[in-house]
């Protein structure tokens, strides 16, 4: 039976709820002097709520031309927390505590909690599962209950009655340990705080507006009910008292069938993309409405559109306000502090890189390097160290750096970064991060004028509150290991949230719960999926749905019923002076599907139809009646024409004469940032080093024997490697390092053989130097062969490529029918070719006048199949083919001359285009060739 000290009042619902309940909590105010509730304890549902009623009584007051003096408001959560105590531990004092016990565990002994052994009992393990385990304990205390109170309260029949037994033990066993450092569990001091009578009295206690009060708080409030009446104030008119309980809360078994009157619903119901679709409509509403006059309000389902909406009304000018504020792990400070963490807990390249590119590290370094110091010239040092050596860790970072001379402050800045991380990983975790963090912001400058400075204040000053309440946490528990201690801290830190200040005349950013306290005529509402509205109470292991009900806990069957009456009440009290509009998307940001509202297909059966052909309809992706535009073009700076180039930059020209300009001229390279192993050019170049000692060494030149050859060369292909890469080796470059040395075994085979057939090596890496067309064109040619009985002559380029290529078939290509090809580039023939490479037959004219008449070429392949590896030569390489071939050199190298580099290849695939991120729609379309 209810209390009789409860007294329910019903507030209709045809008009807003904040100003009805204003006026309600002032009928007996006679305006003849402040509006006195200072005797009044007001509970509402949230924190938002509660600002919004202190605001909405001051403008009440006002308007009537005096003060308020504010009633105590407090949330359900609040009311039972108490006021803080001493002797309680802290969220971080009850993990501590968790972590110990659990990494304490005689595992065997409670294998019905956990029936496999972790692959680590470490700290990161325990403090996981010590999450999980205060998690649950915080579930549970919303009915009063512990987790040593399951067990009595399900019974010994109950199919989980031994684990739930264990879990109690658990729990016991952590009371323990906070009570050897003569601290209280959290949790079940809320709940004795719960039990205890008020600390003040009230003459009033009201129960505004809160559809889903939790058990533990409905406790608390009868036993106030024993001693005072509680008014409960609902927002519903008086005809639906009887789908009410005694605590305003909606009745499920109404509630869960009930039509929700939407009137005209396809004119305000909107099916979007994503979320982003949902924060481009929300803020085209934005400039329709003066923004003093708060006739507009947005709320919020979907915590994913929240992000998306500010940015588009802060790109608009629209001052917004989010008063969930924001967590701390999107802030700089946190990315900085993550960045050291990883990198005391593993010196990896990746971790280096993430620390070395933090803003506020880079300032360090330019505040001990002063005006010499280069952000510019130490992040593309960075890119170059990682693409040359591929470094694994921070030592090999250090041992490399001084090997580029393009960055002198490299070597310099890595060895400060190492000093620092040692100095974290030696000494005691809270005094070396303070230490630490001290000498990096020595040298800034904080003005609390700048909101950007006030913001980065408060967060630091956040960050040292957590730093003092681990030092006490460890004279308690132990002083935990440096990678331990970040590992707690930054997920403590992480989950906090920065609210700041609510600018003048701001758009909020509401949670559905909150939207029974907006007043605004015009309410549009995002995220009305289901999962969202109604909400879902997520299970997990250690709670299904039958044992949430079973222990009085929060069921999906109370949430619907609670969305479904908040939903009625928003669309109720704007049919008749106001406006609904609400959205849902038809995806996630993820592209995962999404269902609509189930509540949005509470109709009438003969409208079901309708609404579900409308609901589940196909939507267009985002922007899709918008035509792409161009921001702008490029416009490449112009300079002069080569004089020299190297013999594989033709092949660039060939294929495109723009992509050349930008590669040659403008000495232009894309930078991989995540480089992690090595790409073609690295992966030849590492084979070519090794093979050229073939033909240095008199006793490798001339060796016949395929074992001796092979093990020669895959001792200096280690010995390379080494040079280049280290000792210590990435997993990626350990798989192409054994690459390269299946492929060089096989190559051992073929040259031995080659060798005994009276082929010799009598030049490696020849340099040549040829002039064609006024353009010098340089470069290398990686063996010269020669025949001891017959003297002739062969030149042989080196493919690493993963697939055998035949000189043909890498020079030539077919021309495609009607395709516009330069006739210098063509050969005639059935089917017409064109010249895609000319490196070969510059070979042969580089060396035509040293072995006149006897020279042949080819390629030696090297394929990712070792035993696809063979001698490529070009055997029918005529007098008519280097003919045609010195032609189409002599009309590209006096085009380059000329400077013609215009117009560029627009057929060439993206996936071999390293330029294709630029050139969006078209290269001809991206660039402004003749403006610039």
């Amino acid at each position: 039976m209810p209390p009789a000290s409860l007294r329910r009042h019903f507030l209709p619902w045809d008009a807003p709820w904040l100003p009805q309940a204003v006026a309600w909590l002032a009928t007996d105010w006679d305006r003849r002097g402040p509006l006195d509730l200072s005797g009044v304890l007001a509970i509402v549902p949230t924190r938002q709520s509660g600002r919004r009623l202190r605001e909405a009584l001051a403008e009440h007051a006002h308007r009537h031309h005096t003060a308020v003096f504010a009633p105590r408001v407090l949330t359900p959560d609040t009311l039972v927390a108490g006021e803080p105590a001493a002797g309680v531990a802290s969220r971080l004092q009850a993990l501590l505590a968790w972590t110990q016990v659990l990494r304490g565990l005689a595992l065997p002994d409670f294998r019905a909690v956990l029936p496999v052994d972790p692959p680590a009992r470490n700290f990161p393990w325990a403090l996981r599962l010590a999450q999980e385990f205060a998690r649950l304990q915080a579930t549970l205390a919303e009915a009063g209950l512990t987790l040593g109170d399951v067990a009595a309260r399900v019974g010994p029949d109950f199919v989980e009655a031994d684990r739930w037994s264990e879990i109690g033990e658990l729990g016991r066993r952590q009371q323990q340990q906070l009570a050897a450092c003569a601290l209280r569990e959290p949790q079940a001091a809320r709940i004795a705080a719960a039990r205890e009578p008020l600390g003040e009295p009230f003459r009033r206690v009201v129960l505004l507006g809160v559809p889903d009060p939790p058990l533990l708080a409905l406790e608390r409030l009868r036993a106030i009910a024993a001693h005072q009446p509680i008014d409960v104030v609902i927002f519903a008119p008086a005809a639906e008292a009887g789908h009410f309980d005694e605590w305003g809360r909606p009745a499920a078994g109404h509630w869960e069938q009930r039509v929700i009157d939407l009137a005209d619903f396809e004119a305000h119901v909107h099916l979007c993309a994503d979320p982003a679709t949902q924060a481009a409509r929300l803020a085209e509403l934005a400039p329709r409405y003066d923004p003093g006059q708060g006739t507009l309000a947005f709320g919020l389902a979907d915590p994913e559109v929240a992000p998306l909406l500010e940015n588009e009304l802060t790109r608009m000018g629209r001052a917004v306000f989010n008063p969930e504020g924001r967590r701390l792990h999107g802030e700089a400070f946190y990315e900085l502090l993550a960045s050291w963490a990883a990198l005391v807990r593993d010196s990896s390249f990746d971790s280096v890189g993430a620390l070395a590119r933090c803003p506020d590290f880079l300032g360090y370094l330019q505040a001990r390097g002063g005006p010499e110091f280069s952000v510019a010239r130490w992040l593309a040092g960075l890119d170059e160290l990682r693409a040359r050596h591929l470094p694994a860790d921070l030592a090999a970072a250090i041992e490399f750096a001084p090997r580029l001379s393009s960055c002198r402050e490299l070597a310099a800045g890595l060895s400060v970064m190492a000093a620092l991380r040692d100095r974290l990983r030696s000494r005691e975790f809270v005094h070396g991060v303070i230490e630490i963090l001290r000498e990096l912001f020595a040298h800034r400058q904080v003005d609390l004028a700048r909101e950007a400075d006030q913001r980065w204040q408060e967060t630091v000053a956040t960050w040292t509150g957590l730093m003092r309440e681990m030092a006490v946490a460890s004279a308690q528990f132990g002083e935990l290991p440096p990678a331990d201690g970040w590992e707690l801290a930054l997920r403590l830190f992480g989950e906090q949230r920065r609210t700041g200040d609510k600018p003048a005349h701001a758009l909020e950013l509401q949670g559905w719960l909150e939207l029974l306290w907006e007043d605004a005529p015009h309410l549009a509402v995002a995220g009305m999926n289901d999962g969202r509205v109604p909400e879902s109470v997520v299970e997990d292991a250690f709670l299904p749905a039958s044992l949430r009900e079973r222990l009085g806990l929060q069921t999906n069957a109370a949430r619907l019923a609670r969305d479904a009456y908040i939903l009625q009440a928003l669309a109720a009290s704007r049919a008749r002076d106001g406006r609904l509009d609400l959205l849902l998307g038809k995806t996630s940001a993820a592209g995962d599907p999404l269902r609509p509202s189930r509540l949005l297909l509470r109709c009438a059966e003969t409208e079901l139809p309708r609404r579900v052909a409308f609901l589940f309809r196909a939507v267009e992706p985002p922007n899709a009646q918008a035509p792409w535009t161009r921001a702008w073009q490029l416009q490449p700076r112009r300079g002069a024409s080569p004089e020299r180039v190297a013999v594989t930059a033709l092949r660039r020209y060939l294929e495109c004469p723009f992509r050349f300009y930008l590669r040659t001229v403008l000495r232009m390279e894309p930078v991989d940032p995540a480089k992690s192993e090595l790409d073609a050019f690295d992966f030849g170049t590492l084979c070519h080093a090794t093979l050229e000692q073939i033909g240095r060494d008199p006793l490798l030149r001339d060796c016949r024997d395929p074992a001796v050859l092979r093990t020669e060369l895959l001792h200096r292909l280690e010995r390379q490697v080494h040079e280049r890469y280290g000792k210590l080796l990435s997993l990626p470059l350990t798989i192409q390092v054994e690459s390269a040395r299946q492929r060089l075994g096989r190559l051992a085979e073929l040259q031995a053989a080659e060798r005994a057939a009276g082929w010799e090596i009598i030049a490696v890496e020849r340099p040549f130097e040829l002039e064609v067309s006024g353009l010098l064109i340089r470069g290398k040619i990686d063996r010269i062969d020669r025949h001891d009985e017959s003297g002739r002559v062969r030149v042989l380029d080196y493919k690493t490529s993963d697939s055998p290529v035949t000189p043909a078939a890498a020079h030539l290509r077919r021309v495609r029918p009607g395709e516009a090809v330069a006739a210098w580039a063509r050969v005639e023939g059935v089917p017409a070719q064109a010249w895609v490479d000319l490196q070969l037959p510059l070979y042969v004219r580089a060396l035509g006048a040293e072995f006149p008449g006897r020279l042949g070429c080819g390629y030696f392949n090297l394929p990712k199949a070792a035993g696809e590896t063979t001698l490529a030569l070009w055997d029918d390489y005529s007098a008519e083919w280097h003919a045609a071939a010195m032609r189409c050199a002599e009309e590209a190298c006096a085009a380059i001359r000329r400077g013609e580099f215009w117009p560029p290849n627009g057929t060439l695939r993206a996936e071999r285009d390293e330029w294709a991120a630029l050139f969006h729609h078209g290269v001809a379309e991206s660039i402004a060739w003749a403006a610039s």
